[in-house]
Order: C-alpha cells, then structure tokens, then sequence
C-alpha cells in the first residue's frame, strides 16, 4: 500500500495532525514540533505524548516524521550556534520519544572550509546527544549543493551514516536530488541514479522520499520547489518514481507549494492519476 502524505500544520496542536493529513487525502505525513524560524522550544509535555502516542497506534496516519527547524546547524564554526543547535536537536529526540514517533529528518547543516571535516563535525555534535535517541531512528536529508551546505552527494551521505553511532537512514529530496546534479527525469536516468546510491550508500538506507519537482535545472543546485509534473523532473520523471518497485514501499512526502495552480489534493490526486495497477 502506498503511502502519500504531505507536511501539515500543528497550529490547532498536536492532536489535530492526523485530521490535518486524512483532509488533503493523506495516509502519511511530516510536522515541525515547533516554529521552524525560531530557536525557541518548548518540550511537549509527556501528558500530550501520551494522548498522541494513543492517538497514533488507533489512526492510519503513518509514518509522522519529525523534521527539524530551519536554524540548526551541526556543522556550525561558531562554537555558540554549534551549541544551540546540538541542543535543538535534542530537545527534537526528547518529543519525537514521548509522541511515540519513529523518525527524525535534518538537514546535515553547512562548512566553510572543508567538506570532510564538516561532516565529521556533525556527526560528532549528533554523537555527543546520542543517549537522547532512544527508539528514534535519524534522518539525513539530501541538499541540492547550494554554497557550503552538506550532503548533496551521495559519498557525503556514506561518511554521515558510517560516522554516526547510533540508528540512521537517509531522506532522499527529489528537487534536491536533481538540482545537485542526479538525473531522474525517466526511468533509465531512475535507474541509474538509484543504482548509484545502492552501490554508495545502500538502498536499504532509504527511508524516506520527500517528492518534490524542481523549479532549477538539472545541477543547477537551485533549492525551490515545484508541484508534481510542473518542474524540470516532469510528469515522465515523477511516473517512473511513483511506479518504481522499490521506492513505491518507501513513505512519500510532499512539500510543494499551495498556490493558484494547485493546492495539496490537487498535488496527490495528480500524483496518484500516474499510478499503474
């Protein structure tokens, strides 16, 4: 059974998600514990991570996803952002444990100097947490390369999950994917490109797909989304993903724009017309 889903608001609190996602026709999603543009975090308190823990194992809404806020950076050169951003990311494990939520999805962060020395500073900032993880399973997402960011390629993926010591996976962004430089615009380019990312880092590392067409040329490093089948990556693109044998076990999660094109119903009624029986 496929799962679809979309990021979806927490603003009418926790409990309100799984409406939120069977609204838009959603059978997975993603949420944010907190303002993603603020560094202020407030715990959820274990009474609201027991009646969504309870909520969670009655509802068909699954997997919910955590990701990150938008600030963290675990690669960071300045000791203070270094700091608040270790302890962000904590502070994310402590709910994602009492909500009962399996998955964590981060960006790695960005490095100035050296790429290599960048990844290993994020993992030692997320080693240096790992007794918060608990039963939470950690989340690379890949970036599209735009300037100093980390983990746009696949070898950068390997060295992140080779140099944490605890339970991880990676998230694979579609828009990301191809504006770094990875075609999957067909099924051949697909192929190719999945069969890479077996051979680098395994495929079954793979735990999530965020699907999102891209508004940037392939390479371009550009970092905005388009909806299904309106971008670069197009509908031959999002067909062979949709309809692969592998990724279709994979949760789907889509972060595309609302506008007056499409909303989010439009965005997976589309997305679900390219499905072959």
């Amino acid at each position: 059974m496929y799962r679809l889903g979309f990021h979806v608001s927490i603003a009418q609190g926790f409990l309100k998600v799984f409406d939120n996602a069977k609204f838009v026709g959603a059978n997975c999603c993603q949420i944010f514990t907190h303002s993603p543009r603020s560094w202020t975090f407030n715990l959820i308190s274990e009474d609201v991570g027991k009646l969504f823990r309870e909520k969670y194992s009655k509802e068909d809404i699954k997997p919910i996803i955590v990701h990150d806020s938008y600030l963290p950076n675990l690669a960071s050169e300045s000791k203070e952002m270094l700091d608040k951003s270790i302890d962000s990311i904590k502070k994310e494990f402590i709910c994602c444990n009492r909500m009962g939520i399996e998955y964590l999805n981060i960006h790695p962060g960005s490095y100035k100097k050296n790429k290599n020395d960048g990844l290993k500073l994020v993992s030692k900032s997320l080693n240096s947490i790992k007794e918060y993880v608990e039963n939470v399973t950690l989340l690379f997402e890949n970036t599209s390369g735009w300037g100093s960011s980390l983990g746009s390629s696949f070898e950068e993926l390997k060295v992140l999950l080779e140099s944490t010591d605890f339970k991880c996976g990676v998230t694979l962004d579609t828009c990301h994917l191809f504006a770094s430089g990875y075609n999957i615009s067909n099924e051949e380019s697909l192929s190719q490109t999945l069969n890479l990312f077996d051979k680098t880092v395994g495929i079954e590392n793979l735990k999530l797909i965020h699907l999102n067409d891209s508004v940037g040329m392939l390479g371009s490093k550009v970092d905005r989304h388009e909806h299904i089948g309106l971008g670069n990556i197009g509908i031959n693109g999002f067909s062979a993903i949709i309809n692969n044998e592998y990724l279709k076990k994979i949760p789907m999660i889509m972060e595309t724009p609302v506008n007056e094109k499409r909303g989010d119903k439009e965005n997976i009624n589309f997305l679900k017309s390219m499905i072959k029986t």
